[in-house]
């Protein structure tokens, strides 16, 4: 009986190593960018989700000496900036919503800009207020509030990832309804 296997020389693996290394790099750093991403985004989404929650919550305090709950926000607003909130029924609460979030975006990442794309990134956020109850859309769903008041928010910041393969733009949606503790 022959014995037909190969004689084995050091280094033998090594131009396979050589060749897959390369590809395995790239893979790594595919999965790093990738992740990341995924992060940014979180982290986005929870900054403006928190907004949303805190703004909910500002309340007409006169509407409780009238045993009445309300928003301080006197009429309904639907996709008002904040930079166009000015002179708009819902200003003091789209102001308290804004100010959360430019607070809750100075630790996110992979903003385009940094530091600098953080107000453009608030002044360009689309606020939906309905002190009444009413509905928007979040993420393809219909949310709803019949009676209790409720704010919708979108924005659509240019992010970069870790890695720096190009910018992307995603789209982040929150909306809160103000728990009545019933």
């Amino acid at each position: 009986m022959q014995d037909h296997r190969q004689q084995r020389h050091p280094g033998q693996a090594m131009p396979i190593v050589a060749l897959a290394l390369p590809f395995l790099v790239v893979f790594v750093l595919m999965v790093v960018e990738v992740s990341e991403r995924y992060l940014e985004v979180a982290m986005l989404q929870d900054a403006l989700q928190q907004a949303t929650r805190s703004a909910v919550q500002e309340l007409d305090y006169a509407a409780f000496a009238r045993n009445e709950m309300g928003l301080r926000a006197f009429a309904e607003c639907q996709r008002v900036t904040t930079a166009g909130a000015a002179n708009s029924p819902c200003a003091d609460v789209i102001a308290v919503a804004a100010t959360v979030l430019r607070t809750n975006l100075q630790g996110v990442r992979g903003l385009s800009g940094d530091a600098e794309a953080i107000e453009p990134l608030v002044r360009s956020t689309a606020w939906t207020v309905l002190p009444n109850g009413g509905s928007c859309t979040v993420h393809g769903t219909l949310v709803q509030s019949p009676t209790a008041p409720m704010i919708c928010a979108e924005m659509t910041p240019v992010m970069t990832g870790i890695v720096g393969w190009g910018e992307f733009r995603p789209r982040i949606i929150a909306a809160d309804v103000l728990d009545l503790g019933l």
